[in-house]
């Protein structure tokens, strides 16, 4: 089980068109490998508690938990990510803090 998560820097004046993206090009594809047992959770939460605040940045937690190492490989490779991944990029008005490994507690549904 890997879990990954990132912390996006959306402009203020992005968040709309930002959210609206995520749940247009995003969902579908955690929808997709979920199905397929690769992708065991994943949430986007907008925060409200950052020890490191961007100035004029929205920012938002991802966290997605793959059943495997390889699951997130498989996500990254996804065409749909790619066109999506492009279109966050211009969304943001800092570089994105990004962490992940091998998840070694769990409560909750078992990995798939």
């Amino acid at each position: 089980m890997q879990t990954v998560g990132i912390v996006l820097n959306i402009g203020r004046d992005q968040v709309d068109a930002f959210e609206r993206g995520f749940r247009e090009m995003e969902a579908p594809i955690w929808r997709d490998l979920h199905g397929r047992g690769i992708l065991t959770m994943a949430t986007l939460s907008r925060l409200d508690i950052s020890t490191k605040n961007v100035e004029g940045a929205v920012q938002y937690l991802v966290v997605a938990i793959f059943a495997s190492d390889e699951g997130h490989d498989e996500h990254d490779n996804d065409p749909r990510f790619e066109r999506r991944h492009k279109q966050a990029d211009a969304y943001q008005v800092a570089e994105p803090h990004v962490y992940g490994g091998k998840t070694i507690v769990n409560v909750g549904p078992p990995p798939a």
